[in-house]
């Protein structure tokens, strides 16, 4: 069973094996989302959505670390070294330039066709990129005879932290001077190696105390991949910062004019431009940036350039937060602690007095609006009086003269409307109000009518957009005060009509434009049978300041990632031992995880009122953290490894027509040694290394 057991990890730790049948347990993550999408084949969409994205999440873990380091395995070092820097800028721009393609196809696609009866098909957007898949994992078992396959002799992860484990256990007990180590009978505790005069030899390093029980080569190992993975300790905030990009940053989107030459961009389509730029840059940067800085002795290591990124992402954030500042601006104002928001509107034809202990005489012009912010406790009472002259146009007010007392809570904005009920003044409170912009950028509406009458009966209120869109309101017959929820429209054009029992065309006909990120009120009012009072009331005015302002931030974190990304990866797979490299590769998508949890902790938190001074404390996080890793980096010695040859299969070795990416000259010429450094065919099997100065 041991030894089944033992065969088994060994298959999984074949590389290829791994992408292929992750890659499998991603199509089918992606094929149940389909299903799910799909009315007629779906059963319980719900949980098959769950299941779908949980596959997905576990494909996409078992690919990520592999598929890079698989790669690269592809390469002969040191010959090849620079195709194989090529080979991680180009495997990042392929990464890119899908997610470019996504973006921009798969919203169209779902947009663009309808299926089983509704407006969108999402069936088709999921679809898509699942037959993609399975194109893809066609097209990778095709490949096969090309490939360079590793296949390991041990389960190398079991090592790996039996080793640490065994080193761990025995430096605590050398940290104990009056316990005498003798021989334990244990698997995981030997005696200490003793000199040959017998005084216990004291280990250079901790893990050297394992080294009677595993080979010297796995130690060295070890020692290297922990080297790397105490580097990797600062780069979550890197993430965090760059992963704000589909929260935060779209959001900021949310709050901005996206016209342009008459089309209208939407926040979640800004998105676009950190690919696109990336598409742009990284040829730039391997063809231009770095050969003309190496040139002066410049962002020569991965590092260096890893620094260097993570500066330009603290940058970014600098001109996000300063760009946020002159958004806060154009935000709607807000009741504050202890204050309540009473936003009044006078539907009559005629101007009305009031008087409110929160003000002196307030005079209310017809068909306009005021705000009053007023304090405000749990729960505060004011007592309004509302005075209207008796002959209001084509009112008759049998009861000019109104008292009424009006309850509201701090943090509240409160509704306060002037109309009539009969031939009595009256003022109708809705429920609470919002003015605050919709999260997707998009113009919110609601409809209020109030009815004097019951002669208009089933009386609808159709929203239709220039593309044919509709939204459509039904008033309740039997209540004076009908109102709607707020409505998230698209841009652009909207003709309203109202329409009733009577009159199926239209008892009324007009036209809005809908702008992005404003806030709007459409106010109605009826009196024996007739719409007396129409007006849309603009609550939170439109986003003024243009959406590509974004794109000088947009630039900065993309030159951050071009140069903290790519040079991650590469440094990731380098400068790993050769059956380590999946484990490093691993550890850095860690960190992106990490990074992303880091988002959501700092966004549940709220540490700040405003948005911008959350920006600025990511800015100087990055910047300090980078002066962190700078000091790490300047520590830390390139070790260039012996490429081992035994990982590769002997019989891809001996019938190297059959594998074409294998040949090369070092395999005859007995060249191992990603150095440079030539060693004898008999010294394969041995470690050899050596440390670079940075």
């Amino acid at each position: 069973m041991h030894n089944m057991m033992q065969k088994m990890c060994l298959t999984l730790n074949n590389v290829y094996r791994t992408i292929l049948y992750f890659s499998i347990i991603y199509a089918i993550g992606n094929i149940l989302m389909c299903f799910a999408a799909t009315p007629p084949i779906s059963i319980w969409p719900i949980q098959m959505t769950y299941i779908g994205l949980v596959l997905i999440a576990w494909g996409t873990g078992g690919i990520k670390p592999c598929v890079a380091a698989f790669g690269g395995d592809q390469f002969h070092l040191p010959q090849q070294q620079q195709k194989l820097q090529q080979f991680f800028s180009l495997f990042y721009f392929t990464i890119n330039f899908g997610g470019f393609v996504g973006m921009i196809l798969i919203p169209i696609l779902r947009e663009a066709f309808t299926c089983f009866g509704d407006d969108t098909c999402y069936a088709l957007g999921f679809g898509f990129p699942a037959a993609l898949m399975v194109t893809a994992l066609f097209l990778f078992l095709l490949g096969k005879p090309l490939y360079r396959l590793k296949y390991p002799k041990e389960n190398i992860m079991l090592k790996f932290i039996s080793c640490i484990y065994v080193s761990h256990i025995r430096y605590n007990y050398s940290m104990q001077p009056h316990l005498k180590l003798y021989v334990l009978q244990s698997q995981y505790a030997v005696k200490k190696k003793m000199s040959v005069n017998g005084t216990p030899k004291v280990a250079n390093h901790w893990l050297d105390y394992a080294e009677d029980k595993f080979p010297s080569k796995l130690i060295m190992d070890i020692k290297i991949v922990l080297a790397i993975l105490f580097l990797y300790i600062p780069l979550p905030l890197f993430w965090s910062l760059f992963d704000q990009q589909g929260s935060r940053w779209t959001f900021q989107a949310s709050r901005m004019n996206g016209t342009i030459l008459g089309t209208q961009l939407l926040p979640d389509q800004m998105q676009v431009i950190n690919p696109a730029i990336v598409l742009l840059l990284i040829p730039l940067f391997d063809k231009l940036i770095y050969p003309w800085f190496g040139n002066l002795q410049m962002l020569s290591s991965p590092l260096k350039r890893m620094i260097v990124g993570g500066v330009f992402a603290g940058l970014a954030f600098i001109m996000s937060g300063l760009l946020e500042l002159k958004l806060e601006e154009t935000y709607p104002v807000l009741p504050d602690k202890g204050q309540s928001t009473l936003n009044f509107i006078n539907t009559l034809q005629c101007d009305v007095e009031f008087l409110a202990p929160f003000d002196s005489t307030i005079t209310l012009n017809s068909g306009l609006r005021q705000v009053f912010n007023v304090s405000a406790k749990n729960l505060t009472k004011y007592e309004l009086y509302l005075v209207a002259i008796p002959q209001c146009w084509e009112l008759h007010l049998k009861n000019p003269t109104l008292s009424i007392s009006i309850n509201t809570s701090e943090y509240q904005v409160n509704t306060l409307i002037v109309g009539s009920i009969g031939k009595d003044l009256h003022l109708f409170k809705t429920d609470p109000d919002e003015f605050k912009k919709s999260l997707s950028g998009r113009p919110k509406l609601r409809v209020i009518f109030i009815r004097d009458s019951e002669i208009l009966k089933n009386v609808t209120v159709t929203l239709e957009s220039s593309s044919g869109l509709q939204d459509k309101y039904f008033v309740p017959d039997d209540n004076s005060l009908c109102e709607s929820t707020y409505m998230e429209l698209e841009p652009g054009l909207f003709h309203y009509v109202i329409r009733n029992r009577d009159d199926p065309d239209g008892t009324y006909k007009s036209s809005i434009l809908l702008e992005l990120g404003a806030v709007y009120l459409l106010m109605l009012r009826e009196h024996n049978g007739l719409i007396v009072f129409h007006k849309i009331f603009t609550m939170t005015p439109a986003n003024k300041i243009h959406i590509l302002w974004l794109v000088p931030q947009y630039l900065l974190i993309s030159i951050a990632e071009v140069m903290f990304a790519i040079s991650g990866l590469e440094f990731s797979f380098t400068q790993a031992p050769n059956s380590m490299k999946t484990v490093t590769i691993a550890a850095w998508y860690v960190s992106v995880a990490l990074g992303n949890l880091m988002v959501i902790i700092v966004t549940q938190a709220r540490l700040f009122r405003s948005q911008a001074y959350e920006f600025f404390l990511f800015a100087a996080l990055i910047l300090i953290n980078m002066v962190f890793f700078a000091v790490m980096v300047k520590r830390y010695s390139f070790v260039v490894l012996e490429a081992d040859s035994s990982a590769v299969a002997e019989s891809a070795i001996e019938n190297q027509e059959n594998y074409p990416l294998i040949k090369h000259s070092s395999l005859n010429g007995g060249v191992y040694a990603l150095s440079g450094v030539s060693i004898s065919p008999r010294m394969k099997s041995g470690h050899f290394s050596k440390r670079m100065p940075r």
